[in-house]
């Protein structure tokens, strides 16, 4: 444990002698002429005025001049892990995504694509159609989206280990919040509230960059539309208070035996700090399932985490973070991540990390981020 912790204190000092400018994949830097560092931190992250830019559908008004025309960017993405999870498994993992956009009239096509990782499927991971409305403040989203959590599971994650109770399975249901939906989104702005709802009837399964699914020997899909209600409201320029609620029906199909009909809910309170360098975000679960096993069962979960973090220097472009996750459903388990991450150039993201459960395993897992091509002017 001293080891990994002396590993993770080497990433903060070098953030902090190496930091530089952030800057990202050039499709929106390049088409509006900016500096990638106005919308990114360490990048794949956002930051508030990047949230903004998405919050509008990737557009600005059309009295902003266009100049780019890079349609198409590739991120890739090395991971390394310490004690792979069996004698099979590779210490190092390659993975690539294509992200592309383009604007056609009042509407933005967007489009995340995994190449493949682990003898997994390439596929398209985020795949929507999006259009803003400047006048009554409305985003519409069409296709395969993330759900507007707190913050982004599978795009624009801080580090490498997934947040526990957002992966979670809850007996035979394999629906996790972490996966993409197919649907609808509408979001709107009112007053200083920020609503967002979401329509599906279908999601996406596997991992962000093409990651082979676990085999669970069920199938499933949607019986019912699965609806969504999602808040964000600042009270203070510190302190937002958050809210998230989603309600489905999904038809299970066991093996052996007659398929069956789960209703399951979710809900979510919590909040997003910022004071200075420091920040803190904390979110709790709760979730119904009225038949997970096909037998009547009903099954409760819960499941929540709370992310401390401290930014290297003023801009975010380097931060170490600690993560304390637990969920039950109902066997629960608890874990914390130790963190690091820096940029060692515009374009590339270092990232190490310490994962503790609560049972006593532990792991030390890295990363190199890599976004290409590079903008025609820094």
């Amino acid at each position: 444990m001293f080891s990994r912790l002396a590993k993770l204190a080497l990433v903060a000092l070098l953030a902090g002698l190496c930091t530089a400018p952030a800057a990202a994949i050039p499709i929106f830097a390049q088409r509006y002429a900016m500096k990638c560092s106005a919308c990114h931190t360490v990048i794949p992250e956002l930051n508030g005025f990047g949230n903004a830019f998405r919050n509008n559908g990737y557009q600005f008004p059309k009295s902003v001049q266009r100049h780019g025309t890079t349609l198409v960017a590739i991120r890739y993405q090395l991971e390394w892990d310490e004690t792979p999870s069996s004698v099979d498994a590779p210490r190092f993992v390659p993975g690539g995504i294509v992200l592309a956009n383009a604007d056609i009239g009042k509407i933005s096509a967007f489009l995340h694509y995994n190449l493949g990782a682990q003898g997994g499927p390439s596929g398209a991971f985020l795949a929507y159609l999006a259009t803003a409305n400047e006048h009554t403040h409305m985003l519409y989203r069409l296709g395969l989206f993330e759900l507007p959590l707190v913050h982004s599971p599978g795009q624009r994650l801080d580090d490498l280990a997934a947040y526990g109770y957002e992966g979670l399975h809850v007996g035979l249901n394999d629906l996790t919040l972490s996966q993409p939906r197919l649907g609808l989104e509408a979001e709107r702005q009112v007053g200083i509230t920020r609503i967002m709802a979401t329509a599906a009837i279908g999601e996406f399964k596997g991992a962000a960059y093409g990651g082979a699914p676990l085999p669970t020997g069920t199938n499933t899909r949607a019986a019912q539309p699965e609806l969504g209600l999602f808040v964000r409201t600042p009270v203070t320029n510190w302190l937002t208070l958050t809210g998230d609620g989603l309600e489905g029906q999904r038809e299970i199909f066991p093996t052996g035996r007659a398929n069956f009909d789960d209703g399951y809910n979710r809900e979510a309170l919590g909040f997003d700090a910022h004071q200075g360098r420091v920040s803190l975000l904390t979110q709790q679960w709760w979730g119904h399932d009225f038949d997970d096993d096909g037998f009547g069962t009903r099954a409760g979960s819960v499941g929540g985490f709370s992310r401390l973090r401290y930014a290297l220097d003023p801009g975010d472009h380097a931060y170490v973070g600690l993560r304390y996750d637990a969920q039950a459903a109902p066997l629960a388990t608890r874990d914390t991540v130790l963190y690091g991450a820096i940029l060692v150039n515009h374009h590339i993201r270092l990232l190490l990390e310490n994962k503790h459960n609560f049972c006593g395993t532990s792991s030390l897992e890295g990363a190199v981020t890599i976004a290409a091509p590079w903008p025609l002017k820094e």
